[in-house]
């Protein structure tokens, strides 16, 4: 059983650092999710799959919203984290069983109109079911102070599910049984979990419900637009624009956001530390200028790579619109950059119990930047796409940093470290432009040279910061020795 920790009690550069590794494990599993996929079924399969997932995240979002706020709170000291996972757990419970009446009330429309068919009813709701649950233990883990074995728990279930479909590759063959391998998965690595975890769902009190009330009236509606906010481009050219479209938009969006995801990880450990400290009385919150400018840095990476490499992955990818591609991939590449910084931050303004916040500076820039892929998305496809998602986050920095001052005093941000990721990225751009021109000279593939140049870029990248930066220094040192510590702990009889 896990000792609970409050917010407050977490070392949040060991949570960070925990948390970053987790990130690239199950991130990169995720990417080869599609190719797998693909290979043991089939396209179609594929297809029809993600469709399903894809909406049983969408309609999922108010059920991630609500495990927000137990992470939220439940982090905070003196709060009973059993009580808000009562609130959930009762909530999750109630929106699965209205939603599967009217999913078997609306199931010959749903089949008539879209990809799925009646026989994977059972399958989806299982997926359904898996999902919530998978959510809902997220941000448990948040709340009761490990909020960084999230990544690893996704990153385990993903290295499961991909191991098992491979290994079964004779008898799975549809959508269907994508979608039972991937619950059965998670039934598997999330029900020991809990257990380790050793909360139980307890009733709540008044005092539960309506703090979970005033933090989730505005967690719930966030998350459905944070969801809508990232698919936007996708959801508006689908409407205006051809497939082709979708298509370029969708690949140079994946490729181009690894940073931003990390990001988005490292905004866990950072919630569950600012509430917690919130909760306590800080003021200052001194830690989140390294923090947020720190945790900003892994999209600086990516950007780097794509202003040196976006030629060669433009012809491995889209050989016959690589002007396309290539504008499009570094317009949501270089925009990522603040995608990143605002991220963390909005997390913290949520900790620091607005979320009222986040939700407003996402209206805002859905409202601003919508009409761009509306009005242009015919005639320029992918690329205003891009132009919209541009200006949304333009748009949602602004705001998000605004309300930074009025909650924190400041928008937080390291200088220095600002100046040294700025002179680290230019060694990084151009050591992978000098890779990708000397290989193409000497008539190297090019998917050898997208390889190549990345690793180039990364090693420049971490070897000038750590050089210039003592704050790297102490993080690569730190990471090393609970590298060490782990292998240790690991290797004991």
């Amino acid at each position: 059983m896990v000792e609970t920790r409050d917010g407050d009690e977490i070392d949040l550069l060991d949570s960070s650092i925990r948390t970053g590794g987790g990130a690239i494990v199950s991130t990169t599993l995720y990417v080869l999710t599609g190719v797998v996929y693909a290979a043991v079924t089939s396209p179609a399969a594929t297809g029809t799959y993600f469709f399903a997932a894809i909406g049983i995240a969408l309609l999922l979002r108010p059920v991630r919203g609500l495990s927000q706020t137990l992470h939220k709170i439940g982090s905070e000291p003196g709060e009973d984290a059993a009580a808000y996972l009562g609130v959930t757990v009762l909530f999750t419970v109630a929106y699965l069983s209205i939603g599967g009446l009217v999913t078997g009330l609306a199931l010959d429309a749903l089949t008539a109109r879209t990809v799925l068919e009646p026989g994977l009813l059972v399958p989806a709701a299982l997926l359904a079911v898996s999902t919530a649950v998978s959510v809902v233990t997220d941000s448990l883990f948040g709340a009761v102070g490990y909020p960084s074995y999230q990544t690893w728990l996704n990153a385990g279930q993903s290295a499961l599910r991909l191991g098992v479909l491979l290994a079964l590759n004779p008898f799975v063959s549809t959508a269907g049984d994508i979608m039972l391998v991937v619950a059965a998965a998670r039934g598997v690595t999330l029900l020991p979990v809990l257990i380790l975890l050793g909360v139980r769902p307890r009733l709540p009190t008044r005092h539960h419900i309506r703090r979970a009330w005033d933090f989730a009236k505005w967690s719930v509606p966030d998350q459905i637009l944070d969801r809508f906010s990232y698919n936007m481009p996708t959801l508006v050219l689908g409407i205006v624009a051809t497939p082709a479209a979708v298509g370029v938009y969708e690949a140079a969006d994946r490729f181009a956001d690894l940073g931003a995801t990390i990001s988005w990880r490292l905004s866990a450990p950072l919630l569950s530390k600012v509430s917690g400290d919130a909760a306590s009385g800080e003021s200052t919150f001194a830690y989140l200028d390294g923090a947020i400018t720190g945790g900003t840095g892994v999209t600086v990476i990516v950007f780097g790579y794509l202003l040196g490499a976006h030629n060669v992955v433009a012809q491995i990818a889209f050989a016959d619109v690589p002007t396309v591609f290539s504008t499009t991939v570094l317009l949501v590449g270089g925009v990522n950059v603040l995608r990143g910084f605002w991220t963390l931050l909005s997390h913290a303004i949520e900790g620091a119990n607005r979320p009222d916040l986040s939700f407003l500076t996402k209206v805002v820039g859905l409202a601003i930047a919508t009409p761009i892929p509306a009005v242009f998305g015919a005639k320029y496809g992918a690329v205003a796409g891009a132009a919209g998602y541009v200006v949304m986050n333009l748009a949602i920095f602004v705001v998000v940093a605004y309300y930074s001052r009025t909650t924190f005093g400041r928008v937080p941000r390291d200088t220095q470290l600002v100046v040294r990721l700025t002179l680290t990225f230019v060694a990084a751009a151009l050591a992978t432009v000098a890779t990708t021109q000397f290989l193409s000279r000497v008539g190297v593939g090019l998917t050898s040279i997208a390889i190549s140049a990345a690793l180039v870029c990364l090693i420049v990248f971490v070897g000038v910061l750590t050089a210039l930066s003592p704050q790297t220094r102490r993080t690569v040192q730190r990471a090393y020795g609970l590298g060490t510590q782990w292998v240790k702990a690991t290797l004991e009889p």
